[in-house]
């Protein structure tokens, strides 16, 4: 296969033809990338929407160290390891033991992320307080002025059952992404049904206050991303658009003044 025009001669040829993609945008719809551009953007402490991401190619024993830190306080060390650039759950596997997490390097590629011990649950009515996740597409038009629209219309996925810090090879109660799995239940709820009973099982957060935090973190994320020239940042290149689906989770923290707040954790981003 030839490769393609190269978008110098493209914007050469035919100026008024836009392109669905960014150079180097990778830097957001790898996982690996992912978690470098949230260090970036937390000055190196790590953003505060990303749970705490760590390479297992390249950071190995920084992992090891933070897990063993972690260990010694007595603090919840469940991780989830991910392909770098896989999806639907592919290969995804949730454990405690440090040394499966390190015989992960010899499969494919992948990061190891904390496994939220706390996440914002939704109750279902004929099954109990499930975990969740959301959603968004944002459309990115400029890098340089930074030009990013987020859609509020919103997608939602349910896990089937229960969840609880325990069985940890069961996919319906880990797992919300039930579209590709044979004989289980997909719940759908539209996001404008969605807005009220959530805001019904928790009347002190009302949605927009919880959205703006989230379209917040997506702000941080693409600042950080278009904040280094490629190939280490978004490139530049003013005949680009694109649109991703950003998929994320709320959960539970607690702020120096004893406040519980949700917490938007963005999970992925992908091309759409």
């Amino acid at each position: 296969m030839s490769p393609g025009p190269s978008r110098k001669k493209l914007s050469e040829e035919r100026p008024h033809v836009l392109l669905n993609q960014f150079p180097c945008e990778t830097v957001l719809t790898t996982k690996d990338c992912l978690s470098a551009v949230a260090w970036r953007a937390g000055q190196g402490q790590g953003a505060a929407w990303l749970p705490r991401t760590f390479n297992l190619q390249t950071e190995l024993p920084q992992f090891i160290r933070h897990y063993k830190q972690r260990q010694e306080r007595g603090e919840d060390n469940h991780w989830i390891c991910k392909p770098w650039n896989l999806a639907r759950g592919l290969d995804t596997h949730i454990t405690d033991n440090l040394d499966y997490i390190i015989r992960q390097r010899e499969s494919t590629p992948k990061v190891v992320c904390k496994y939220l011990e706390d996440p914002v649950l939704f109750d279902r009515e004929e099954v109990g307080l499930v975990k969740f996740d959301i959603r968004y597409m944002v459309m990115l038009r400029s890098v340089q002025p930074l030009q990013l629209y987020a859609y509020n219309v919103f997608w939602l996925r349910f896990a089937n059952r229960p969840f609880s810090l325990d069985h940890f090879d069961d996919y319906q109660k880990h797992y919300t992404v039930m579209n590709y799995a044979e004989g289980v239940q997909l719940k759908q709820v539209h996001y404008d049904e969605f807005i009220p009973m959530f805001e019904k099982q928790y009347p002190q957060y009302p949605w927009k206050q919880v959205e703006g935090e989230i379209f917040k973190a997506f702000a941080e994320l693409f600042q950080a991303a278009s904040s280094r020239p490629a190939p280490y940042g978004i490139c530049a290149y003013p005949s680009s658009r694109a649109i991703y689906a950003i998929d994320l989770m709320l959960k539970w923290e607690q702020t120096e003044g004893g406040e519980h707040v949700m917490q938007p954790q963005l999970l992925e981003v992908t091309e759409s």
